[in-house]
């Protein structure tokens, strides 16, 4: 496709989940690209790749909505393709756990409606990829490389790790079940991680993104976070056009995405609003303004009291790059930071069941007397014990030194 091409988002109107509704906008908003058809060629296996990354009732707000992906599968029949829905959720990667999401989720209900396919297979394969900056190896599901094409159905929601999760990280889901945590163990710090993340777009290239933005996540997403009615969707051939017009919808800084921030410091993208070609509905009639973003956002050096913001960086400059000189050994420093940061907590919900601890990447959980105990100087705030709790019993803190500077918001 050409550069202008990929530079086009479709923003369409789409008030609620009404099948009929959602598949009349959705139909819309393609065809301001060309149609399917510029997408889907006949005969091809179309792996359509939603946000599951639990298994919970689609009325939370947590996974992409059954109606987006029944109508985006029938739209891949319309075209001769062949859809079939994959993803693999957090935990355990098996057929019993994809079983269980699809129900939980509606995804059995979509690929009724959508004459999809369920795909079962649960096993993953480590490809080289040379071209990658961060990740050299990948470990991907088996079904990313049987397809012929990837249409990437995310749900736009905050992340207490990313800011929002839309085009860009929901491909973290092709990374199969707990492997994921092994990635948030090799890529600790958060830049890195999303590195990573831009490593793992360029190796799927995916033809096409939808995102469901009818009802979003503002909050402590992916999963702890509120429902909030957004009601558009969006699409376009470009992961990162696509970021950058979604986070436009919920009136964040494109670039404050440090997934975004990443892929523009590779020159993948501007970041800039105006460098997307928007068709459809006016941006302006559909912006959401307020939406909550998660407590761990990543800090505003301009909004740290000067004395802090130098001796965490070593610069007194509000964009936080260091001068090479840092007032406090970096121990110190390092505690600094993790101050400024939600801490999980397992709160009054626990029930010891052990699920986190299982799922911590770096060994910081215990079970103690019935009850889940995290050791906040080895914790690395990658936040899985909080995405991926069964009881949702995972709180997220704020420690002394980050509730004077800023506030005592808890979840």
């Amino acid at each position: 496709m050409s550069e202008e091409t990929d530079r086009r988002v479709g923003l369409v109107r789409c008030a609620d989940y009404d099948r009929e509704a959602v598949e009349r906008a959705t139909r819309r908003c393609l065809d301001l690209l060309g149609g399917m058809g510029a997408f889907v060629q006949p005969g091809q296996r179309v792996l359509l790749k939603p946000n599951l990354v639990r298994a919970m009732s689609p009325d939370r707000a947590v996974t992409t909505h059954p109606a987006v992906v029944a109508a985006v599968a029938r739209l891949v029949r319309e075209a001769g393709g062949h859809p079939i829905i994959a993803d693999s959720p957090g935990g355990p990667y098996s057929a019993a756990i994809l079983r269980l999401t699809y129900r939980k989720t509606g995804m059995d209900q979509a690929a009724a409606w959508g004459e999809a396919e369920l795909n079962y297979n649960a096993e993953s394969t480590q490809v080289s990829y040379a071209e990658g900056l961060t990740l050299r190896r990948l470990d991907i599901i088996q079904a990313l490389l049987d397809a012929d094409v990837v249409i990437n159905l995310p749900k736009l929601k905050t992340h207490n790790l990313t800011t929002l999760t839309v085009a860009v990280k929901n491909l973290f889901g092709l990374v199969p079940g707990s492997v994921k945590i092994g990635y948030h163990a090799k890529l600790q710090e958060n830049w890195r991680f999303c590195e990573g993340l831009i490593d793992l777009l360029t190796y799927v290239k995916p033809a096409l993104h939808i995102v469901d933005a009818v009802v979003g996540m503002e909050g402590n997403g992916p999963s702890g976070g509120d429902p909030r009615p957004i009601g558009a969707l969006l699409a376009g051939a470009d992961a990162l056009a696509v970021d950058v017009a979604a986070a436009a919808l919920v009136d964040i800084p494109p670039l404050d995405v440090p997934t975004t921030r990443a892929a523009a410091q590779r020159g993948l993208t501007t970041g800039r609003l105006e460098d997307i070609v928007l068709l459809g509905d006016p941006l302006a009639e559909l912006r959401v303004p307020g939406f909550r973003r998660g407590a761990a956002s990543a800090v505003d050096p301009g909004l740290l009291p000067m004395a802090l913001l130098r001796l965490l960086t070593g610069s007194g400059r509000e964009n936080g790059q260091s001068n090479g000189h840092h007032s406090l050994p970096r121990m110190a420093r390092d505690w600094l930071g993790h101050q400024l940061v939600m801490a999980p907590k397992a709160g009054k919900k626990c029930i010891g069941c052990g699920y986190c601890v299982k799922h911590c990447p770096v060994g910081a959980i215990q079970v103690v007397d019935g009850l889940a105990h995290m050791d906040t100087n080895k914790c690395i705030r990658c936040y899985c014990c909080h995405e991926l709790c069964p009881e949702l019993a995972v709180e997220l803190k704020r420690p002394w030194l980050g509730r004077l500077f800023m506030g005592n918001q808890a979840t």
